[in-house]
């Protein structure tokens, strides 16, 4: 009897084992096929989501994290780190991402190659970019590689390098273009000068994938500097189409219609990018500069000197809001505007060379609103300014004088 009850007792812990085991075999099985589901959303065909913003992380990280509940592995705590570094890339956070990229196991895996490198480009360390990217190059490189690989050469200033990795990403697959190969090969072709051959590019790339905003954006930029601001308006009107969301078009479609002399699509499409994006000077600034064209100068002055609160360091708000201060004649406060946006950019002392001529008697007769290219020939013609300003009388024009010359010497003591 004894015997049969142990013998009962062994089958029963046999049979509860056995559950056990295979219970557990499900709980691996259920975790490995989530594990496969996360990797899928963070290793997107290049098509899908050609960008590290274009990838669902935080939903991989999600996945990963029911998958880890059920059991731990060393592929679910690399997937988990490589959802969460691409999740603090898309906020911003380049430190962040790069401190869990730190923690991975495994360091040279081709697509956390690529990541660590977009991570460093983020945060404009260019040389350890190129440093991180380079391994990913070799081999059968994914386009992805290919991409960053170019954005970080561009950001270089090497358009020849740029160009020719995206033509390398191009030509692993001649059987179908990658509309963001092609929008790199434009941005290369922008660099080199080949303004045509961008637009082409940016064309095509646009054409090809009807959901991102930035080929259109790049190319209404494009057209713009082409002087085709019908077709850039089209552009930038595309994009706002694709992503309303998108200040940027609407800043970009701004801009073409004030030079167009659409002054009320023009404001519709500042006041929109400035209600899309409440942080930025430059909506501002186009509104403030159609102020400026009504002689609304009250309404001008408290545009520009709004975006210098906004962004203190643009240098293009301070002398737009000094031009506008001497049209209303606050000479003083225009004084101090002008110093400030010559302070953040030297090349501006030419910019206020002609409210010098007439700041004796508190008028300006005309302004530049274009920054003037800092040349041998720029500096000597504003030494004219100065000592001709210098010869005259009374006391503001000597002060005046006196300022633009010490500005000069900083910007250009040689």
């Amino acid at each position: 009897m004894r015997r049969k009850a142990l013998y009962i007792a062994a089958i029963g812990a046999f049979t509860l084992g056995a559950g056990i085991l295979v219970r557990q075999a499900g709980l691996s099985e259920r975790a490995e096929a989530l594990s496969k589901q996360a990797a899928r959303l963070l290793h997107a065909p290049f098509d899908e989501a050609p960008a590290f913003q274009d990838m669902r992380a935080a939903e991989a990280r999600l996945i990963v994290e029911e998958a880890e509940a059920l059991a731990i592995s060393t592929e679910t705590r690399r997937l988990w780190i490589e959802a969460r570094a691409i999740e603090l890339l898309q906020r911003g956070d380049a430190s962040g991402a790069r401190r869990e990229l730190a923690r991975a196991e495994t360091q040279t895996q081709p697509s956390l190659q690529v990541l660590r490198a977009a991570v460093e480009l983020a945060d404009q360390q260019l040389d350890a970019a190129e440093r991180m990217i380079t391994p990913a190059l070799r081999g059968d490189a994914e386009p992805r590689a290919f991409a960053v690989a170019s954005d970080i050469a561009r950001a270089q200033g090497r358009a020849d390098r740029a160009l020719e990795l995206a033509d390398r990403g191009l030509a692993r697959d001649r059987s179908r273009e990658s509309a963001a190969l092609l929008e790199r090969r434009g941005l290369a072709h922008e660099l080199l000068g080949d303004l045509t051959s961008a637009r082409n590019d940016l064309a095509r790339a646009a054409q090809l994938d009807p959901r991102p905003t930035s080929p259109l954006l790049q190319l209404g930029r494009v057209l713009r500097d082409l002087g085709d601001l019908r077709g850039a308006v089209l552009a930038f009107s595309g994009a706002a189409q694709r992503n309303p969301r998108e200040s940027e078009a609407w800043l970009g479609s701004g801009i073409c219609r004030t030079a167009l002399g659409d002054v009320t699509g023009a404001r519709v499409d500042f006041e929109r990018a400035e209600e899309l994006a409440p942080t930025r000077a430059a909506p501002l600034i186009g509104l403030g500069d159609l102020d400026a064209a009504d002689h609304a100068w009250e309404a001008a002055e408290r545009r520009y000197r709004a975006a210098t609160q906004l962004e203190p360091k643009l240098a293009l708000a301070w002398l737009k809001l000094g031009n506008t201060l001497m049209r209303r004649g606050q000479t003083r406060e225009a004084s101090a505007a002008y110093r400030a946006a010559i302070d953040r950019q030297p090349g501006f002392i030419l910019n206020v060379e002609a409210a010098g001529h007439s700041f004796e008697n508190h008028q300006a007769a005309m302004f530049y609103d274009e920054a003037a290219a800092r040349s041998a020939w720029a500096y000597r013609r504003s030494w004219r300014s100065w000592n001709a300003l210098r010869r005259r009388s009374g006391p503001g024009s000597a002060s005046h004088a006196g300022w633009i010359g010490t500005s000069i010497w900083k910007a250009c003591p040689t």
